[in-house]
């Protein structure tokens, strides 16, 4: 099918149906590495897209995100100098925005308007190269941006039945619009064909689709929802797999090792699953937890830092009367969950929602991965991408409390996940562009001067919504964005309990700090650490 279908030179997308066509990826970097090369749309460049990257076949990337996802976001090597054209060029979007260009490509429109990027470096770097403008008199202001129609969709599915429709169950990430804006077509594989599909959840119509093979474990090493009334039993992300990714991308040999282990010497899904072996994809399957042992004792500075932000959560709820939050990924979902399962004991209980369509979930304790299928689960509801970013955050009109990592934050809010000042690649947006730019939003950061700056050195994120900054010393916080951030609360470093306030935050970060009354936390409470650890047993975050 690789062959068949895909010619260099061609943009190719890869669909993130909360899962990706992974095992599509690998086969396509063993068959067609020094032969083509691709401009390459998905919204992340992470698990077997390392594979591309690795083999050259990325040319152009147009993504919201380029690391490692487990067990929070974090830089990936391969992309350090990604800024500077090296591996390859790129355009950076947030995860809305390149949706909405694929919806605007898909419905045979020229443009799409958003009110996501307005006011930021993103927004400037498109502009600078021809892909945006602004559009006056929507309140702050909006942007067009282009329609995307990829040449080739690749997508990995739930089910296809015998006439070649594809089934996708949720949470369905950005759904079927990268395949329906395909100019050519679909290339799928399928976990199975089946004669009678099971209802519900999302079809990609046969005339769409180019090619599809029976592939099971075709996301791996992502997992896949069940689909019970399909009996599909589903199966879990390979943390352990994805950990060792990215290791070996730390150095050129680890990375021609992997790249030997898992794609040269594997020559299709059979023999990959051979390699994995049979305990190891039954462990996936049964999504038993390993067993875990607790960590007892005081907490360390960053079980501290989430504890902390977890009350800031707690009282911006509060305060504001909200009754949904939008966590992104990393310490913030952490501190989200904590801040959640204690705003349920208060009688006050929040929706929790997370961009790639996961509704309401309720977090399963002992698994810190935010996408993971367990917290898929154990959701109200199952949707997608531009519901949880569009109609939710950038429509919601401010119901909602949006909780984001960063890193760097400035003295005005501005948040930076894209580069850092030297112009290595960090990360990308993701969706917290989208968060930031329409909602009231609490950032938790660990205070340090390489973090706290005075100005970021690229503004991924505006700084008007953000209003509270949870660090492991205390929280600051603003009334408006016109108004200084003042520490409101405060918890002395472990060992220094006579610290000052307003002394340590200005030696430990880069921001002016004002001389201003500050109010002690209170000691953390047994409850509060238990509850922590029974979602991070194995201390992931300690």
């Amino acid at each position: 099918m690789c062959r068949d279908h895909l010619r260099d030179g061609m943009t190719v997308h890869v669909a993130s149906t909360m899962s990706r066509p992974n095992a599509l990826l690998r086969v396509a970097a063993r068959t067609l590495a020094g032969r083509a090369s691709f401009t390459v749309s998905s919204n992340a460049f992470h698990a077997n897209l390392h594979a591309w990257t690795m083999a050259g076949l990325v040319r152009h990337a147009i993504t919201g995100f380029a690391g490692d996802t487990y067990p929070s976001s974090r830089p990936n090597p391969l992309y350090s100098r990604l800024p500077q054209g090296d591996p390859f060029t790129v355009e950076e979007w947030s995860l809305l925005t390149l949706l909405q260009r694929l919806i605007a490509g898909a419905g045979g429109n020229p443009v799409a308007v958003t009110t996501s990027l307005v006011g930021t470096d993103l927004e400037a770097l498109h502009e600078k190269h021809g892909r945006s403008r602004r559009l006056t008199g929507a309140g702050r202001g909006a942007v067009v941006i282009p329609a995307l129609c990829p040449d080739v969709t690749l997508l990995h599915a739930t089910f296809a039945d015998r006439q070649g429709n594809l089934y996708l169950n949720g949470p369905v990430g950005e759904g079927w619009w990268g395949a329906m804006a395909a100019r050519v077509g679909v290339v799928a594989t399928v976990e199975m064909v089946v004669d009678t599909p099971p209802r519900g959840g999302v079809s990609i119509p046969a005339d769409r689709v180019l090619a599809l093979a029976p592939c099971p474990y075709g996301a791996h090493p992502q997992g896949l929802p069940p689909w019970p009334e399909g009996r599909f039993e589903g199966y879990l992300d390979d943390y352990d797999f994805l950990v060792d990714l990215a290791r070996a991308c730390a150095t050129p040999e680890g990375r021609e090792d992997w790249y030997r282990r898992w794609v040269t010497e594997v020559p299709g899904q059979d023999a990959m699953m051979r390699r994995l072996g049979g305990d190891r994809l039954a462990r996936l399957r049964d999504g038993r937890f390993p067993a875990s042992h607790p960590a007892g004792g005081e907490p360390t500075w960053r079980e501290r830092h989430v504890l902390l932000a977890a009350r800031a959560i707690v009282d911006r709820v509060l305060e504001r009367g909200y009754r949904a939050i939008l966590a992104g990924i990393g310490t913030s979902h952490l501190a989200a969950w904590l801040a959640a399962a204690q705003l349920r004991e208060r009688g006050c209980p929040v929706q929790l929602h997370a961009e790639l369509g996961l509704v309401d979930l309720q977090a399963a304790p002992g698994d810190v991965f935010l996408f993971s299928q367990r917290h898929a689960a154990r959701c109200r509801d199952h949707a997608g991408t531009l519901e949880v970013l569009g109609a939710l955050a950038s429509g919601g009109r401010g119901r909602a409390l949006a909780v984001l990592s960063a890193g760097e934050i400035d003295a005005g809010g501005r948040i930076n996940s894209s580069r850092t000042a030297d112009g290595a690649f960090l990360v990308g947006s993701g969706g917290a562009n989208d968060f930031a730019s329409h909602l009231d939003t609490l950032v938790v950061a660990a205070a340090s001067p390489r973090r706290f700056v005075p100005r970021v050195a690229f503004a991924t994120c505006p700084g008007h919504n953000v209003h509270t900054v949870a660090t492991q010393y205390g929280r600051l916080a603003r009334g408006g964005a016109d108004e200084p951030f003042v520490l409101r609360s405060w918890l002395p470093p472990a060992g220094d309990p006579a610290a000052d306030p307003i002394t340590t935050l200005r030696e430990r970060t880069r921001w002016p700090v004002l001389d201003t009354p500050v109010e002690p936390e209170k000691p953390f409470s047994d409850k509060e650490i238990g509850t922590l650890r029974e979602f991070d047993p194995e201390g992931v975050y300690r």
